[in-house]
């Protein structure tokens, strides 16, 4: 029995046929371009141009650093311009961390990374509450644990034995949370027994060079009475181009009483 085939004759496409089918070929074959990535400066700087320029202060002595990616995450999906924080390189990781966050949750534009810094001790913004707490009575209704918005500061009574006389104490342990504490001051007035004192600090400049060298800083604010100069600190640590490449700058002007 013999086989039975199919055979086919096809005639060739017309022209146009031919051309379409060219076309299609290639766009299968060739990968799409690759989408150009949009400027990180574009949005800050139309905000900045419209006046319309918004940054989310962190606070320059802030350091909680899970508090700062939440935070980060949060505002940039609000749709911030810059977002300011510590000259402290586990901050600005945690800020980094909440911005791609939030990048992968919504599309949305990426907001410049501002790190705060300052040339002497006189801005109250660099500055922290610091007290002894067994140098406080047992008895202090804690008036300073329930003024701090940044709940820095803990206190608890805990029971003891005198090693001598074996009867039971009491005192109070705890203090500051220093990484929470910002140096807003409203504990200063606030203790009845004047034991809360400022600790103000100079940023170091060592640490804000390394820094400015990483990829995800985009701006500097620096905090200056006009005395001094704070790139007088950076020479030796740091070349002037790696400052330059910096993408912004801010100066804020400490009046000094």
């Amino acid at each position: 029995m013999a086989i039975p085939t199919l055979a086919c004759s096809c005639s060739p496409p017309p022209p146009l046929l031919r051309s379409i089918k060219t076309l299609a070929e290639s766009v299968v074959r060739s990968p799409p371009p690759p989408t150009p990535a949009p400027s990180a400066l574009h949005r800050p700087v139309e905000s900045l141009r419209r006046g319309d320029w918004v940054k989310l202060i962190c606070g320059a002595g802030f350091e909680d650093a899970a508090d700062v990616r939440n935070l980060s995450l949060v505002y940039t999906l609000a749709g911030v311009d810059c977002i300011d924080c510590a000259a402290e390189a586990s901050v600005v990781s945690a800020v980094n961390e909440g911005i791609d966050a939030a990048l992968s949750i919504a599309s949305v534009g990426r907001p410049w990374v501002m790190i705060s810094v300052n040339d002497d001790r006189e801005d109250v913004h660099f500055r922290k509450a610091e007290f002894n707490p067994e140098d406080c009575p047992v008895d202090c209704s804690r008036p300073c644990e329930r003024v701090c918005p940044a709940n820095a500061i803990s206190l608890q009574r805990v029971s003891g034995e005198d090693e001598y006389t074996r009867n039971t104490t009491i005192k109070v342990q705890g203090g500051v949370i220093t990484e929470r504490c910002y140096g807003c001051g409203r504990c200063f007035p606030v203790c009845p027994y004047d034991k809360i004192r400022s600790v103000t600090y100079v940023r170091d400049p060592t640490s804000t060079c390394e820094l400015l060298k990483r990829d995800d800083v985009d701006a500097i604010e620096i905090h200056t009475s006009g005395r001094y100069w704070i790139c007088f600190s950076f020479r030796g640590h740091v070349q002037m181009d790696q400052i330059i490449s910096v993408l912004s700058f801010a100066i804020i002007w400490t009046v000094c009483r």
